[in-house]
């Protein structure tokens, strides 16, 4: 893997895999798996038919040898875990910490070749289309290569669709449209395309969700990709995008994919970013990183702070001591089961004190993946109630970060406060308003909804300043995900709204229902 995705002596992706699956059998909700015999007996059956012995198991749960796709879905099926959760977990995993991009091609069995013309067929109509469709729709294209899809527009409707489905969808339903966009974008016949529709939807109609979108061109190695994020960091679309360009850069330095005169361009918009505003806080981090991958720009990037960058800023004595205390619940959970937390507590620290968003996202739904994520969520929750916490934006934000993926209805209490209460710093403000997107998102929030609309829309109106806007913009975003159509016309017929947030308002509103609903499932 890139050596700046995780901090020196972090888990590797094996490793992840492994404590994943580990934990989920030693916690789970059958305490007769929890010996290993017992449940290598019981292994054979549902998707894997072949009898595995005591060994096999171990060595998987261990990172002694890879596990197969298809032993990690009978884990779900034996443990009686949703389907998928651990196996899109795995696999984004897998695919972030790769040391090259992935094109990848699970086992596709004759049923599955079949189906693919209905999966086509499916997602090119109105019909609704689940998370899992699209993980199959991918494997069966993936594992075909050369395959041509006819008429020829059929590849950018497929990336219109999934990218559309993608930038609504959340928690799992959003991990399989990711993955799946991740590997159409390395599909050697489709990816092109692919890239294509990335970057005119990123600029264009989803320009409110345009993070996500750009990002996501990170891990595909095709010129252009290369070649469509430096022009959303040369002259950006908007400042959603630029961010998303920024993001994806870490990973397309560390795999090499830009040329002598494109990483020149990126140097020179690096030095020209002033590296401010709300959604500014990955332009430093970066910089840093690049000056340290190649010392031949860091006077360029970083001026008189020295030749060469650290790997990461050390984390703040508070941030360090809420670690500590958000770490408690994997010391405490069934210790005699589960004695060595090298693992989790090492993905702690990732999801909170790490300058990369994404590494801090990645290891979030690792732990979200297992029986740790509620009281984990808890605990940041109680953090985030401390009133020292609330002053302080460098310890919230990445707690609030961390509880958009871990936390569930019973933390939305916290977040709703840090979103409107007076004082809390504005940054905290903001990314409050963007965790109510995803912390429990839908429509029972009526009252506060309109309160939080009309306490931002007036900060807007004093001060016209870019983090008031952003932050009314995120909270048009919160009530698309609460399918408050309600609020979200009444905000596209002010015409003393702030001009973005109407528009994000009016996206909202003409997204067809079948994909609402696909984005659910």
């Amino acid at each position: 893997m890139s050596t700046h995705l995780t901090a020196g002596g972090a888990p590797g992706r094996r490793s992840r895999v492994a404590w994943l699956l580990r934990v989920n059998r030693l916690l789970g909700a059958d305490p007769a798996f929890r010996s290993l015999p017992a449940f290598a007996a019981a292994f054979r059956g549902g998707c894997y038919d072949r009898e595995v012995s005591v060994s096999t198991p171990s060595r998987w749960e261990t990172g002694r040898t890879a596990v197969p796709w298809t032993a990690v879905r009978r884990y779900e099926e034996l443990l009686g875990l949703p389907r998928n959760l651990l196996t899109a977990t795995a696999r984004t995993v897998w695919r972030y910490l790769a040391p090259a991009p992935v094109l990848d091609t699970a086992p596709v069995t004759a049923a599955d070749g079949a189906a693919l013309e209905d999966l086509l067929e499916q997602a090119l109509s109105g019909a609704v289309m689940t998370g899992d469709d699209w993980d199959r729709l991918a494997d069966g294209l993936c594992a075909r290569p050369d395959v041509v899809l006819m008429p020829s527009g059929t590849w950018y409707g497929l990336a219109e669709r999934l990218v559309g489905e993608m930038v609504i969808a959340d928690d799992l339903p959003w991990m399989l449209r990711f993955e799946t966009l991740n590997r159409l974008l390395n599909h050697p016949r489709g990816g092109r395309t692919v890239v294509l529709a990335c970057a005119e939807l990123a600029a264009g109609q989803a320009r409110s969700t345009a993070t996500e979108i750009v990002c996501a061109l990170d891990n595909c190695g095709h010129p252009d990709a290369a070649d469509r994020v430096l022009a959303e960091l040369a002259a950006p679309s908007g400042p959603l995008a630029h961010r998303g360009a920024v993001m994806a850069c870490f990973r397309k330095v560390g795999y090499r994919h830009f040329d002598r005169t494109q990483l020149r361009t990126l140097v020179r918009a690096l030095r020209e970013s002033p590296g401010t505003g709300p959604v500014a806080d990955q332009t430093d981090p970066l910089r840093r990183y690049l000056a340290r991958v190649h010392p031949e720009h860091a006077r360029e990037l970083l001026g008189g702070r020295g030749p060469v960058a650290p790997p990461a800023e050390p984390a703040s004595g508070p941030l360090t001591a809420a670690v500590r205390r958000i770490t408690v619940p994997v010391w405490t959970i069934e210790p005699d089961l589960v004695p060595d937390t090298t693992v989790p507590a090492a993905l702690v620290s990732e999801a909170l004190t790490s300058p990369v968003f994404d590494v801090r996202l990645y290891s979030a739904f690792l732990l979200a993946a297992t029986p740790y994520r509620e009281p984990l969520a808890d605990a940041v929750a109680a953090e985030l109630a401390r009133p020292s916490t609330a002053r302080h934006a460098e310890l919230a934000v990445p707690l609030l970060d961390a509880l958009r993926i871990l936390g569930s209805r019973r933390h939305r209490a916290v977040v709703k406060a840090l979103a409107v209460r007076p004082g809390v710093p504005r940054r905290t403000a903001y990314v409050a308003v963007r965790a109510l997107g995803h912390v429990a998102a839908d429509d029972t929030d009526s009252v506060f909804l309109r309160a939080a609309v009309a306490h931002h829309h007036t900060a807007w109106r004093l001060t016209r300043d870019p983090m008031s806007a952003a932050t009314l913009e995120s909270l048009v975003y919160a009530l698309g995900m609460a399918a408050r159509d309600d609020i979200l016309a009444e905000i596209r017929a002010d015409p003393g709204f702030l001009p973005a947030a109407r528009t994000a308002a009016g996206g909202w509103l003409a997204i067809p229902a079948h994909r609402r609903t696909s984005a659910l499932r």
